[in-house]
């Protein structure tokens, strides 16, 4: 899927292996808890958005997986991510402004505050309260890693933290 650039395969494949991790972990003796009510409430949302694209055109807009624990990974086409940033920051408010690095929104867009895509069903879930997710992080697909000179690290010669930092 991503070698064809096959968004809506990718998606799916996504979300199966990510329910399926997780229904493991509860089908253990004892169960493993990874998930919390915030991260199911984050794959309502994502269902609930998907649910219109996929009536309306077909595709999916957003996938979701969890890295190590209860927070969440949405992955979307940059076309759609100013819809998904709204949608969560709509659920769970930040206590912060979002820190917008991409230009997502236009000066002045209100975001968590402008409305949903038509037909969301917004009895979906319930809000949460301000501050419920520490901060919601955008980012791109990057070059990939780098070997990066002495200068970018975090330590000395010696193994202790450089000075300043």
């Amino acid at each position: 899927a991503i070698q064809d650039h096959d968004f809506n395969s990718f998606a799916e494949l996504t979300m199966k292996d990510s329910d399926q991790f997780h229904a493991v972990c509860l089908d253990t003796h004892p169960p493993i808890f990874y998930l919390n009510d915030k991260s199911r409430n984050v794959i309502a949302l994502v269902h609930e958005l998907n649910r219109i694209s996929i009536a309306q055109s077909g595709s999916y807009v957003a996938a979701y997986t969890f890295d190590a624990g209860p927070n969440p990974v949405i992955y979307s086409l940059e076309r759609n991510m100013k819809e998904i940033v709204n949608m969560i920051a709509t659920y769970f408010p930040l206590s912060s402004p979002f820190k917008d690095n991409f230009t997502v929104f236009r000066p002045g867009d209100l975001v968590g505050e402008m409305p949903l895509t038509p037909g969301f069903n917004s009895e979906v879930t319930t809000k949460f309260e301000v501050g419920a997710l520490k901060d919601l992080i955008h980012t791109k697909i990057g070059e990939g890693p780098q070997v990066l000179g002495s200068a970018h690290t975090l330590l000395d010669e010696t193994g202790m933290t450089k000075a300043g930092l």
